[in-house]
């Protein structure tokens, strides 16, 4: 991995606990991207528009991510021994995904009637009060500023 922070970080949920907007995506060298390549497994697939989620994190667990293209919600949680958000994307009983998803076993309901897909791992690389840097694939970064 090519970001790596020097000390280990202490965070603690209450400190994600706000609104969370993204800012821009990096590469190595700290320059803007605003497209980059798209591969799947290996093969090059064209080119991805950068787009990713801003994000509101409750206190109660439950969270928000939106862009200009989609908004969505789940619950979330923070590994603090790896500094990595997980967050667990609900899924709508009336979903029409919902039957492949359970078929492929990655989903689960609750008692709240809601079905919950297993956590997406984000890494926090760099913490700070207002600003926070995620790992984001291969050599990126995502850059977020506190509302």
């Amino acid at each position: 991995m090519i970001f790596q922070i020097g000390i280990s970080q202490e965070i603690a949920e209450s400190d994600l606990i706000g609104e969370w907007t993204f800012i821009e995506l990096q590469d190595e060298n700290g320059e803007k991207q605003t497209k980059i390549p798209l591969t799947r497994f290996g093969r090059d697939m064209g080119i991805e528009k950068v787009n990713r989620d801003s994000y509101i994190f409750n206190d109660d667990g439950t969270y928000k991510s939106f862009n200009p293209l989609n908004i969505s919600y789940g619950t979330w949680f923070l590994d603090k021994e790896t500094n990595e958000l997980n967050l667990e994307l609900r899924i709508e009983p009336e979903s029409p995904y919902l039957p492949s998803l359970k078929k492929a076993g990655i989903v689960t309901k609750r008692e709240d009637g809601f079905y919950y897909q297993k956590a997406v791992k984000k890494r926090i690389l760099i913490f700070g009060t207002d600003s926070m840097t995620i790992a984001d694939r291969e050599e990126y970064v995502l850059i977020y500023n506190r509302k």
